[in-house]
């Protein structure tokens, strides 16, 4: 009887039991965006993976990237793909920031790829370059296009050249980012190239332009290259200036010299008597930012055909420009293996040049 009394009970606490499991809300995912910044991480192979997790870089945390390549060690091994491959899948997990702009990966390797296969299940090197190379073209992170670039030092042990350079070409987005150098020399180069360009991707050079209102249909011009007649400036805006319902404008915007986000027509902000035009991520045609130095402002005078300067206009006056920093992701794969024998101290020191010009103005972010 008594066993009885006991089985009944613990059956009746197994069901309350499983009725409570059941009745319990399932845990929310945490969707909550990622803090804005540049998020850094690096990956270093030869016959193991060595890796520093996505972070945010900035001249707070830069010691533990630059820490992180200084303790990277070589032995034998190149599982180059697998490496990429485990580089995009931190990427894909990753939680991004709203204001994501920029997904990239950066690869550095001296050799063909020994070993990757081994640790996957495709049945050949090319299967497994082949597969990489499609997440580089089909997938995106946050929205974005991933960006990858692979510079590559072929070591005196590579026999196929072709092979070598397939490879460097299927682990890029573009054959614009493939960099098949001669020596670590031209190699950091080419890592000072890409970290200035992928800092100029993530950083916005936004100028406004300050000017009293105008009549309507006037066509005004912006100089920057300090000329003496708006007629031979080569780096200038032009537009129409029009006023509806109190709210001015300047339309059919062209650009010579100079690279825009804000498209072909700019709507003004209103101070007393002046208007405020803001040009989102103003810069020249390499990415650069602009000085606004030597900006004047002129207006087209169609009863004499020329340009008069507005001599009130003045750069320090009536110019500002305000950066805005928007959110990229990188990841840095170097090549470890032995091969690199004394180049690999010079590696190390191009990858840590890298990390410094990233961490350049995201101080505190």
């Amino acid at each position: 009887m008594k066993k009885h009394i006991i089985s009944v009970a613990v059956l009746a606490i197994a069901v309350m039991l499983t009725t409570f499991t059941s009745c319990r809300k399932p845990v929310a995912e945490d969707d909550t965006p990622a803090k804005e910044g540049l998020y850094l991480g690096i990956i270093g192979f030869n016959q193991e993976l060595y890796t520093m997790p996505l972070g945010l870089l900035n001249q707070d945390t830069k010691h533990d990237f630059e820490s992180f390549v200084d303790g990277l060690a070589m032995q034998n091994g190149t599982i180059l793909y697998h490496a990429v491959n485990t580089g995009l899948n931190s990427l894909a997990k990753a939680k991004v920031p709203e204001n994501l702009i920029n997904v990239s990966v950066v690869t550095f390797t001296d050799g063909l790829d020994q070993g990757s296969i081994a640790l996957s299940d495709f049945n050949s090197s090319s299967e497994y370059l082949s597969a990489v190379n499609s997440r580089i073209t089909n997938e995106l992170i946050g929205g974005n296009n991933i960006s990858a670039y692979s510079i590559g030092v072929r070591g005196s042990d590579v026999a196929d050249i072709e092979g070598f350079s397939n490879s460097l070409n299927k682990l890029s987005s573009s054959p614009s980012n493939v960099f098949e150098v001669n020596d670590m020399s031209e190699a950091s180069d080419k890592f000072a190239q890409i970290a200035q360009q992928l800092y100029n991707q993530s950083t916005f050079y936004n100028v406004s332009l300050r000017l009293p209102v105008q009549d309507p249909n006037t066509v005004i011009r912006f100089t920057f290259d300090n000329v003496e007649d708006a007629s031979e400036s080569q780096c200038y805006i032009e537009g129409t200036y029009i006023r509806n319902n109190g709210m001015a404008q300047l339309t059919d915007i062209h650009y010579v010299g100079l690279e825009c986000m804000s498209g072909y027509a700019v709507n003004a902000a209103t101070e007393n008597i002046f208007n405020v035009f803001s040009f989102k991520n103003l810069t020249d045609l390499n990415g650069n930012q602009m000085s606004t130095d030597y900006v004047k402002q002129w207006k087209w005078i169609e009863s004499v055909s020329q340009w008069q300067r507005n001599s009130e206009f003045t750069p320090s006056g009536n110019t500002e420009i305000v950066n805005e920093y928007k959110s990229a992701m990188i990841m840095l794969v170097l090549d470890c293996s032995s091969s690199l024998g004394a180049d690999f101290v010079n590696m190390k020191t191009a990858a840590n040049s890298f990390i410094e010009t990233l961490s350049g103005n995201y101080n505190g972010r």
